[in-house]
């Protein structure tokens, strides 16, 4: 049979073989290129492009069609716009976004969060009742949004895949400051777990507004909210399961009803919270960071392949910035041999393409899984 771009992810998501692995390439908000990345690609391919971002504090390129097509990727990407009357530009460097969030970049460097609105002190349940938190009918958000994954339906056979906001854990650190958050879980419980779950309220009525506008033109959702480090999680397992995972269930819950997947991003050595995160709906996890602890590719197969798929794969820490084409080639022969056996498996790099990796490499990637066939 002839697949679809479509029907290929879908399958993998449910464990079973296409005819090849299933590639992706900015369908997800980690899975893209930095925006200094995308144009030495593009002239190695001689393809043309305008120089375009995701809108702030993103900084990874718009890519072209044409990129897409010539790699023959099975995704397509469909985001939410920007919040009305929110981005205050205090500089060229420096804006505030609708969280009240100040957020700043040096150069081509990423935006990075300065300080939030509970980053002092110690604020109270009170401060964070008296808070107003963003509107998540904005119609902002919205815009267009309908349209998009419309168009990607009518125009291409891929799989569209919308990418929804951050989650409670990045949202509260980007509020509260990374440290701060952290001390929280232990010495401010109360307030934390209100604050996650305000923020879980917005997310959710935000979801199920975008969900509503898409309709059936999307096959698959997106959600990003890092839950470890190079190492490990980045707090006991146990607090997760106490205090966070109740609110990813109920998040979750908003996009199962619709009948979609979920792919679920945390960068890191999340291995000893796979099987929670399986319990609350995920279907994908990526970006599936294999240098890290316990992310060995075998390991995660055996432990967890008939229960959840793999979304990514391909290190970009060492192998593709430091490794010859060849060696991308063979590594990417490996890990499909690993993570693709029997279906569950999208092929992208870990994390998006950063400008230290040649093209030569990406062109490698991307067309070793092409020939790739089951």
């Amino acid at each position: 049979m002839a697949w679809t771009h479509r029907e290929r992810v879908l399958a993998a998501l449910n464990h079973e073989e296409a005819d090849r692995v299933p590639i992706d390439l900015g369908g997800c908000f980690s899975t893209g290129m930095y925006f200094t990345a995308y144009p030495p690609l593009m002239q190695h391919l001689g393809l043309a492009h305008e120089n375009a971002t995701l809108p702030k504090p993103r900084r990874t390129a718009v890519l072209a069609p044409s990129l897409l097509e010539r790699f023959d990727i099975d995704t397509r990407f469909t985001g939410l716009g920007a919040y009305d009357d929110s981005h205050g530009e205090i500089d060229e460097d420096t804006f505030l976004d609708e969280w009240g969030v100040t957020w700043q970049k040096v150069g081509d460097g990423p935006y990075l969060d300065e300080h939030g609105p509970f980053s002092d002190g110690k604020p109270t349940i009170e401060d964070l009742e008296a808070y107003q938190f963003p509107d998540p009918g904005n119609p902002g958000y919205l815009r267009g949004v309908g349209d998009r994954a419309a168009a990607h339906r009518k125009k291409t056979d891929c799989a569209v895949v919308l990418n929804l906001r951050y989650g409670i854990v990045h949202q509260g650190m980007f509020l509260r400051g990374f440290t701060n958050w952290l001390k929280d879980l232990h010495k401010n419980r109360e307030f934390i777990s209100r604050m996650m779950e305000l923020i879980a309220d917005y997310w959710v009525q935000l979801a199920t507004n975008a969900l509503d506008e898409v309709g059936n033109n999307v096959d698959l959702v997106y959600v990003g909210d890092d839950l470890a480090m190079q190492t490990g999680p980045m707090f006991n397992p146990e607090i997760y399961r106490e205090i966070i995972k109740p609110h990813h269930r109920r998040m979750f819950e908003t996009i199962k009803s619709r009948g979609l997947k979920i792919i679920y991003h945390s960068c890191g050595a999340v291995a000893p919270l796979i099987d929670d995160l399986i319990d609350v709906g995920v279907d994908a996890l990526n970006p599936v960071q294999v240098n890290a602890s316990n992310m060995d590719p075998n390991d995660l197969k055996e432990a967890f392949g008939d229960r959840i798929s793999f979304w990514g794969g391909i290190d970009t820490q060492k192998l593709l910035p430091f490794g010859t084409p060849d060696e991308v080639r063979a590594e990417v022969r490996r890990i499909i041999s690993i993570l693709g056996k029997d279906g569950g498996y999208v092929l992208n790099s870990v994390h998006n393409l950063q400008p230290d990796v040649p093209s030569e490499n990406i062109v490698a990637m991307f067309d070793e899984a092409r020939a790739h066939r089951y």
